[in-house]
């Protein structure tokens, strides 16, 4: 067994052979038929399909338990595995991926020494297995977590998916588009054709027949590769081998590829899109890569500051059903941090404050903009991991730009967290008084190094905030109304 391995959801619909002959080790989503729990895998092909066209039965799907993936990651050091790389589908579709981030976290109370990494490939389907392949190959080759880790990526990078649906009904039982939706579709006998990339789905046009279907998929993967070299494509298909046979055809002769797989959905794709479907994920060349080694290293250090500042939290509060985001936004002395003790005093979340994470992450911060970038890097990617764990987040940081809040406002969107912005004012003359008895005093409650000078560069460079927002004038002491306002969100985002 390779040294480093590889655990993946079954979303990836692997074709069985070259998951064992890699070693990928799949962890089963979960089918429910009328409330009626099976692993994905668990069901022969015909009676899943007997299932899933049977209009009485209600079919949905779940994520794995995070135990699951803990299990995985156990197998994988008792095989002799000295680390694994976990490689999910897109979080933006399912809550697998959060689910191998708590087992990861699990992993390190459980399995002290043996380092467990989770990426998200953005991906479905085989645009994700293309990925996950890849990875597997490099770790039999004898690769590194991070010469691996970084194969995942650039793989993933270049993934792309696009598919015939032969009907929306089951997209509609989903609720994944609403009924209407599949009533004219199904009158004007249309089959959309949708495209999935990088965590995002579109419809990209629609025909009337599957052998049209056929036709536009090919010309959409050869107006969407903008290149002359030969292309891997996956053929995939939900209960329809046969047309899925001549698509391979077709793409062999049309295409030219240089990797040619045939794989079958797994049940809980097939749910979605119902059987009859056909597809094609196709891996772009890679994307330029970094000089030799440097992608892999500043991989490897994001990785040690996230886990740094991570334990510099200490104690996390408990997860929330729809975690908020709190993202304070305010100059040097306007109260920021006071205003986010006083919101963790009542109200359970985890508070990331900028400048004591500086020190926590940098013995003597120099304040560098290369320090700010790789401060700021590690606390993005941080709160997105607490969040993705569904624990409420505030980061205090001044975010005066919005080129320093939209990557905030991204990662609430792709969370699913409930975004809650707070600008904090205070009056010049109260500002200073506060800096120049911070100065003197030496509040160890304060983090801030901040100076009267950085105050007056940092008050010329803010600029308004575009999102909705609420406004709190720290001047009046306990902020008052503005608090009850904050608390009143934060309950309704608890609701």
């Amino acid at each position: 067994m390779p040294r480093i391995a590889i655990v993946t959801d079954s979303s990836a619909c692997l074709p069985t052979e070259l998951a064992e002959r890699y070693n990928v080790r799949i962890v089963p989503l979960s089918l429910l038929f009328d409330g009626t729990v099976f692993r994905d895998g668990e069901l022969s092909q015909d009676e899943f399909y007997a299932r899933l066209r049977d209009p009485e039965q209600r079919a949905t799907t779940a994520a794995p338990a995070p135990g699951e993936f803990l299990e995985a990651f156990r197998a994988a050091r008792a095989a002799g595995a000295s680390a694994v790389l976990c490689l999910t589908l897109s979080s933006r579709y399912s809550g697998t991926h959060s689910s191998a981030i708590n087992a990861a976290d699990l992993a390190v109370r459980e399995l002290p020494g043996f380092e467990v990494r989770v990426i998200d490939t953005g991906g479905i389907a085989m645009a994700h297995g293309l990925a996950v392949l890849d990875a597997a190959k490099g770790a039999a080759a004898g690769g590194s977590l991070d010469e691996t880790a970084a194969t995942a990526c650039r793989a993933a990078a270049g993934a792309n998916l696009v598919g015939v649906l032969k009907t929306t009904r089951y997209l509609a039982r989903s609720g994944r588009v609403p009924w209407i939706v599949h009533f004219v579709t199904s009158l004007l006998r249309i089959k959309p054709i949708i495209a999935a990339s990088a965590g995002k789905t579109r419809a990209v046009g629609r025909v009337r027949t599957m052998t049209k279907g056929m036709e536009r998929m090919i010309d959409f993967v050869r107006r969407n590769t903008a290149s002359d070299r030969p292309l891997r494509v996956a053929v995939m298909h939900a209960d329809a081998s046969g047309q899925a046979q001549v698509l391979a055809e077709r793409v062999r002769d049309t295409l030219a590829p240089a990797e040619l797989l045939i794989t079958e959905f797994t049940g809980v794709m097939a749910v979605h899109t119902g059987p009859g479907f056909l597809g094609l994920a196709w891996q772009a060349p890679e994307p330029a890569r970094f000089p030799e080694g440097v992608a892999m290293r500043r991989t490897s250090l994001l990785a040690r500051d996230v886990v740094t500042l991570g334990a510099a939290l200490g104690e996390l509060p408990p997860p929330a059903e729809d975690p908020p985001l709190i993202v304070l936004s305010g100059l040097p002395g306007s109260g920021k941090s006071h205003l986010a003790r006083e919101i963790a005093r009542r109200y359970p979340i985890a508070v990331l404050e900028s400048d004591a994470l500086r020190k926590a992450l940098v013995e003597r911060p120099s304040y560098s903009q290369r320090e700010s970038a790789r401060l700021f890097a590690v606390c993005h990617a941080l709160l997105e991991r607490l969040l993705l764990r569904r624990i409420p987040v505030l980061f205090d940081a001044t975010n005066l730009k919005e080129i320093h809040r939209r990557p905030l406002y991204d990662i609430a969107e792709r969370t699913g967290a409930r975004l809650l912005v707070i600008e904090v004012r205070a009056a010049e003359d109260l500002v200073r008084r506060r800096m120049e008895s911070r100065l003197a005093a030496g509040n160890p409650l304060d983090r801030s190094d901040a100076t009267l000078e950085v105050y007056e560069m940092m008050r010329r460079e803010a600029e308004p905030i575009e999102e909705p927002h609420i406004v709190v004038d720290s001047a009046t002491g306990d902020v008052g109304g503005a608090m009850e306002r904050i608390l009143l969100e934060l309950e309704r985002a608890r609701a």
